[in-house]
């Protein structure tokens, strides 16, 4: 377990996995299929930058704004571009206009459309998309021969009325959906550099040739750790979500008394935000908390092309209790 093993991954962990997929996600994986329907990853990014360099060097992928940066990044590292698509100050969409800038994009000479990058729950926002969002995706991916990735990465966070529904298992999206997930959040071992990959064959099969080629393989002995720890807890997940509910419960009610104005994203990773109404600009009020309280956060700005969440600003919460209650003191000393 200390030696190279398959670029796929360890035996073990797929088993587990598929385990995990079929009860979270109601997908059956055959972990024996030929070819590939499940992989194991270096990380999420390890899946996505397989993904690039599989179906989008010269082509683009479409991300709702705001949005995770490296889904832009690791397309312009390995020769593909990423565009936006604007969501509203709701964090809404109209599925017209989603159609009317996948078509704007996808018969260009130029970098045209591959791919529409689905992130939900979102990063940076949280937010988690309505079963109407994810059939107006769907359709419009069927309607114009688009591949779907599927970034579920925060699928154990989601505490709000939307259920998380993994855009794979919607009518006619099997065929044309790559969903990527990783360990690294949930399990706390985001130096372990372990994710996963999964749908059909003859789409994840290219992804692992350029694993292969990039990677050899993932860490052999933090898999089999994995594999053992991975579903022998049943209410492992549920716990998960409860304690981080927790904590977005506490430090949204701390923080919504100091004038941040609090989305309702249904999900409890990260909180978005709109700062304090004396503030318009989040970069220059991050600066001013990090120099007077010690504390910052991320600007919103960081996630868009657009000047539209410039007053916004993503906090992870993501730490013990004791800091988030220090943290929360310090902004209170500056803020109230």
């Amino acid at each position: 377990q200390n030696h190279y093993g398959g670029s796929e991954g360890d035996a073990s962990l797929r088993r587990a996995v598929a385990e995990k997929i079929k009860k979270y996600n109601g997908i059956d994986i055959d972990v024996d299929a030929k070819p590939l329907e499940l992989m194991i990853t270096n990380g999420g990014t390890g899946a996505l930058i397989g993904i690039t360099q599989s179906y989008l060097r010269g082509k683009s992928a479409l991300v709702f704004e705001p949005y995770y940066p490296y889904h832009r990044r690791i397309l312009e590292e390995f020769g593909g571009k990423t565009e936006s698509f604007a969501l509203d100050q709701t964090l809404s969409f109209e599925k017209d206009a989603l159609r009317s800038r996948c078509k704007e994009l996808i018969g260009r000479a130029e970098y045209p459309l591959r791919a529409i990058i689905v992130c939900s729950p979102a990063n940076p926002s949280g937010k988690v998309m309505t079963q109407t969002e994810l059939e107006a995706v769907a359709e419009v991916a069927q309607e114009l021969d688009l591949l779907v990735i599927s970034d579920e990465v925060y699928e154990h966070y989601v505490t709000g009325e939307h259920q998380h529904t993994p855009i794979a298992t919607l009518p006619g999206m099997w065929e044309r959906t790559i969903t990527v997930n990783s360990f690294s959040k949930s399990w706390n071992i985001s130096g372990w550099r372990l994710g996963y990959a999964f749908g059909k064959g003859e789409l994840i099969t290219p992804i692992n040739n350029a694993a292969n080629v990039i990677y050899v393989c993932p860490a052999t002995p933090l898999q089999a750790a994995l594999s053992r720890v991975l579903m022998a807890d049943g209410d492992y997940y549920p716990k998960l979500r409860d304690k981080f509910d927790s904590k977005r419960r506490f430090f949204s009610e701390g923080i919504t008394s100091l004038g941040f104005d609090i989305y309702n994203s249904g999900s409890a990773f990260y909180i978005w935000a709109r700062i304090p109404s004396d503030f318009s600009d989040a970069l220059t009020f991050n600066e001013m908390l990090m120099e007077k309280a010690g504390v910052g956060m991320t600007p919103g700005s960081a996630f868009a092309d657009t000047d539209d969440w410039d007053s916004h600003v993503r906090i992870c919460i993501a730490r013990e209790d004791s800091v988030l209650e220090g943290a929360l003191e310090k902004l209170r000393s500056v803020l109230a």
